[in-house]
């Protein structure tokens, strides 16, 4: 009796077990299955955020500024770029300019001739190699006179003048003339003076004339004393 009772619960223990052993592999599998199923659903399209930050372009568009890493994508404002590049490349020629203006100054020193060499000035004459030849003719109560300069060196003579002076009672100059000259009298005193330098081979003719008792002529060309020839010397 107890042997055949041992042998029948065998007999309900084996199913029961068998049964809970293949519920328990359909349960695994449920769930295994139920896993792959969440990971295709995981791996399926993925939603775009639109706050997210773009990458920056790897070169900077026209009219932006580059952006650094991790910065986003901030865009400087076109026109500014554009006026501060202007204002540098206006600048710029200025700032050349001022960096060295030795060097520019220098340049343009030697850059320029040099400057002709100044010829000597011509070889002139002096009054006393010139040729004075005064005469006076003696009337008795005035006189007329006559002086003859002449250049006879082959240079000019630069500048002259001529002063006569007359001495005697009521004596003094009635008149003095030449050409291409300046001439004053002043009673006993007379004077010319020329316009020009006297060339090489040039002469000069004055004429002159006196009243009055003339008991002297003084004769000067150019601050060297000529002498007057034909006035009777001694007159009381």
């Amino acid at each position: 009796m107890t042997r055949q009772s041992d042998d029948t619960a065998r007999g309900i223990v084996i199913p029961l077990a068998a049964v809970a052993i293949v519920c328990l592999l359909l349960t695994s599998g449920v769930f295994l299955f139920a896993g792959l199923g969440d990971s295709d659903r995981a791996d399926g399209p993925v939603s775009l955020d639109r706050n997210l930050p773009l990458p920056a372009p790897a070169f900077p568009l026209p009219g932006t500024a580059a952006a650094s890493p991790g910065a986003g994508t901030a865009t400087a404002p076109g026109p500014p770029t554009t006026a501060s590049a202007t204002r540098s490349a206006t600048r710029s020629p200025s700032a050349s300019a001022s960096a060295n203006p030795g060097a520019s100054a220098t340049a343009t020193r030697s850059s320029a001739p040099p400057a002709p060499p100044v010829p000597p000035p011509p070889a002139t004459t002096g009054p006393a190699d010139m040729s004075v030849d005064a005469t006076v003719t003696d009337s008795g109560w005035g006189a007329d006179g006559t002086v003859v300069i002449t250049n006879r060196t082959p240079r000019p003579l630069p500048a002259w003048d001529l002063t006569l002076t007359t001495s005697g009672r009521q004596s003094g100059f009635t008149m003095l003339y030449g050409e291409d000259m300046r001439t004053s009298t002043d009673r006993g005193v007379a004077t010319a003076r020329g316009r020009g330098p006297l060339a090489p081979g040039a002469s000069v003719v004055i004429e002159f004339g006196l009243y009055g008792r003339v008991d002297a002529i003084g004769c000067t060309f150019t601050g060297v004393t000529c002498r007057v020839r034909g006035l009777d010397a001694g007159r009381g």
